[in-house]
């Protein structure tokens, strides 16, 4: 064995003692993990494969244990955002997907596969539709089957994006606009515009007084008089304009950029776009809002799982530690 490799093994004797207190659990793992992978393959229980004792190749279980150990975590940190979110409007859950990876230019025999542990493709989001809860505003709206609202802020580096999330509100100048000031569009593509007051045609002031929104995303407004039972004219109703929705052919390509809203790419591709209760379109449900989709016990399931994980990975790597103890003595 050379002097290097007695060195490093050396070093992870030092770094044992440390490995069982909590605060360094994480780290030293890593640390372990870099050290042993420069470890001789006979370090670390090389295992050698070949016909006549000639060896065709190594492979050691420190890369497969430190893969088992990210994964895991990867795991953790996509179950963790999910819960994180429960409570969010609109928000949709995502997934994590792993698969199996075996190492290349092993020499193998045939029918004897060296594992290497897993690797992830990234979380995955899952579009499925939200429960509804109802709410007190007009102004809250929910997508009841496909389609997502767009809205739009010109001096944003994202100047379009789409949404689930319907909690809108009406601001001073008209604009109905969802919690961070986007303006919501209309079927012609243009911001939904509400005035708050008007003048009939006697020339009185007629003040906001409800907002009707049907399931095609139809906006009426009614006015009445600003003093009470002091005009002879009746409320009068208005027709502001429809609400535009939009979906994709691959909704999953969507990338999210928080606070529930998405932005194209070329995996989405481009947004079609249509009106509530058309075209293969949901209806849009006034006065409630679309909850996340997340299910709780099904999150929990798998964060058990993945503590699990983790836990059989951290036993492997200290197996793996005190191997190297005994066989340098």
């Amino acid at each position: 064995m050379s002097k290097l490799a007695v060195l490093e093994c050396r070093i992870l004797q030092i770094l044992q003692p440390l490995y069982q207190t909590a605060r360094f659990r994480i780290v030293i793992l890593g640390q372990i993990c870099q050290i042993l992978s420069k470890l001789p393959a006979a370090v670390c229980f090389g295992m050698k494969i070949g016909r006549q004792g000639q060896a065709k190749g190594r492979k050691t279980m420190i890369p497969t244990i430190r893969n088992g150990l990210e994964a895991a975590s990867h795991n953790l940190s996509v179950v963790s955002h999910n819960i994180a979110n429960a409570g969010s409007n609109g928000y949709k859950k995502s997934r994590a997907d792993f698969y199996d990876t075996y190492g290349v230019g092993l020499g193998s025999l045939p029918g004897i596969d060296l594992g290497q542990g897993a690797r992830t493709d990234g979380p995955r989001r899952q579009h499925s539709q939200g429960s509804l809860k109802a709410t007190a505003s007009e102004l809250d709206l929910a997508v009841s089957g496909l389609g997502m609202f767009v809205t739009t802020k010109a001096d944003d580096a994202n100047p379009v994006v789409f949404t689930r999330d319907g909690s809108m509100r009406l601001e001073d100048d008209g604009r109905v606009v969802t919690w961070d000031g986007r303006s919501l569009i209309d079927s012609e593509g243009q911001p939904i515009f509400i005035p708050v007051q008007r003048e009939n045609a006697n020339g009185e002031r007629q003040l906001l007084t409800a907002v009707n929104i049907s399931l095609r995303g139809d906006i009426r407004a009614v006015y009445g008089s600003e003093v009470p039972n002091t005009s002879t004219a009746p409320s009068e109703i208005v027709e502001v304009g429809t609400i535009a929705l939009v979906r994709f052919n691959n909704v999953a390509g969507l990338k999210a950029i928080g606070s529930g809203q998405f932005v194209t790419t070329e995996k989405s591709g481009l947004p079609n776009f249509g009106t509530a209760g058309e075209e293969n379109f949901g209806d849009i449900q006034s006065g409630n809002l679309e909850m996340s989709n997340i299910n709780m016990t099904d999150e929990l399931t798998k964060m058990m799982q993945a503590q699990q994980a983790y836990s059989a990975s951290s036993r492997l790597l200290q197996a793996a530690v005190d191997m190297s103890k005994r066989l340098i003595g």
